[in-house]
């Protein structure tokens, strides 16, 4: 399936969920008109949510997941062949993080995500708009 032929790029985005505060944070967004930036632009963003969570514990935490997702290019291609099929993809870690007013850590999830943006009249309506 050709992207340029069925899709009109692709979405982007990085965000964080608390299960316990019944919150979503977005953290980043991009439109991208390929595959393969899409994944450029998760592979940016998982370094720079390790580098930002990396006051957690040095193995297996939140930050060590991404560093890890970030640089198996092996795994990369498989989630570049879905992605480009028309398939969402996504990196998440979960850990314990601090919240500004909380004053005690909680569970956040934080997850990086691509998908497609299918071609139909209203997604391209949409983009019009932008």
């Amino acid at each position: 399936m050709s992207a340029g032929r069925y899709f009109d790029g692709y979405w982007c985005e990085a965000v964080a969920r608390s299960v316990d505060l019944a919150d979503t944070w977005r953290l980043s967004a991009q439109r991208t008109p390929s595959p393969e930036h899409a994944l450029a632009w998760l592979r940016e963003q998982a370094l720079h949510l390790a580098h930002a969570l990396g006051h957690g514990p040095p193995v297996g935490g939140t930050a060590e997941v991404f560093r890890e997702w970030a640089a198996d290019h092996a795994y990369q291609r498989i989630q570049l062949a879905a992605l480009a099929s028309g398939q969402p993809i996504s990196a998440n870690a979960c850990g314990p993080d601090r919240i500004h007013g909380q004053g005690r850590d909680i569970e956040v999830l934080y997850s990086l995500s691509a998908r497609p943006i299918h071609r139909d009249a209203t997604t391209r309506h949409l983009l019009r708009t932008l």
